[in-house]
């Protein structure tokens, strides 16, 4: 079990301390919330505060602009992507938008996310929180209407076009792409292969895709693929960065929406540093595939997940799989 310190129980002792005003919860905050728990728990006050407050009653805490990269910056940084995260349009709150400009000149890791959400994350949703206690990322493979099956769970990888796949991916790609399950117990399989002639989404059916995945893996392990969306695939996985995992919290809605941007950039080979709009844009080109996964084997597992992406000529395929143990 997870401790989340002075935010345990049904909202928390906290929620019940924490002031109407601005000037005394920014008080508040900088004098208990010190040191690395606390910023931890910085995150959890944001997402209950955007969880059980009203809106327009939360609002008014944009107005008092970080000055210092304090716990005050660290709670209005989590405090907008949360509220953006439940759909909330930032970019129409001029208080909103010199906060986000603060937290640039403060260079804060969240203040390049955008105020609201753009394409590609029409599938995201915030888990509903409560303090200690949210639940288990269940692994699903996401229906949309554009979902078509195309991939068996057949081993025997086909003749390729041209030769054998490649793998191509750097362990620096591979790093980025498990961003939204960097807090699991596994660190995920992830890599990206060069295919040596183009393919199509009906080719992956005689192809394979278990073929790509070590022996190993396989021999407990079988993934059964659904053409998706980026939508869907962003959604996956931002609910696996949120939420908790076994043996340690969950990032929450800023740092999770991130992470998430972060695994989709390595997915489709963008920088690391990338803008939220400029990987949107690459990974539009791209078409996605979420698995469902199947075990051979009994294996206790939380959560799990695995989705991947074809590139625009058919010839890069990128993988993520992972799953989080007790």
């Amino acid at each position: 079990m997870i401790s989340h310190g002075l935010v345990d129980g049904p909202h928390g002792p906290i929620m019940s301390r924490v002031p109407g005003d601005t000037g005394s919860l920014a008080e508040l905050v900088r004098d208990h919330y010190t040191g690395e728990r606390r910023l931890r728990e910085v995150r959890d006050l944001a997402a209950l505060l955007a969880e059980s407050r009203r809106v327009h009653h939360l609002l008014p805490l944009f107005g008092c602009a970080p000055a210092e990269p304090d716990t005050w910056a660290e709670l209005i940084a989590c405090l907008a992507q949360e509220l953006v995260v439940r759909r909330v349009n930032l970019t129409r709150v001029p208080a909103a938008v010199r906060c986000a400009a603060a937290l640039r000149e403060l260079g804060h890791p969240l203040a390049g996310l955008p105020l609201r959400l753009g394409r590609g994350e029409r599938w995201i949703r915030a888990p509903y929180f409560q303090s200690g206690w949210l639940p288990r990322r269940e692994h699903h493979v996401p229906e949309h209407p554009e979902v078509a099956r195309i991939l068996g769970d057949g081993r025997t990888l086909a003749r390729v076009p041209g030769g054998e796949p490649t793998i191509v991916s750097t362990r620096q790609e591979e790093r980025l792409i498990t961003a939204a399950v960097e807090h699991w117990s596994s660190p995920g399989w992830a890599k990206i292969f060069e295919l040596p002639g183009a393919v199509g989404f009906e080719e992956l059916v005689p192809l394979g895709v278990n073929a790509f995945l070590p022996d190993a893996f396989v021999a407990e392990t079988g993934l059964n693929g659904q053409r998706g969306s980026l939508g869907a695939v962003v959604g996956e996985l931002f609910t696996s960065a949120y939420c908790d995992a076994a043996h340690s919290f969950g990032l929450r809605g800023g740092y999770g929406r991130l992470a998430t941007w972060r695994s989709v950039a390595g997915l489709v080979r963008a920088p690391a540093d990338a803008s939220v709009h400029r990987v949107n844009e690459l990974a539009a080109r791209w078409r996605w595939l979420a698995f469902g996964i199947t075990r051979r084997t009994p294996y206790w597992t939380d959560q799990e997940l695995a989705v991947g992406a074809l590139g625009p000529r058919g010839k890069v395929l990128s993988l993520l799989v992972s799953h989080d143990t007790d």
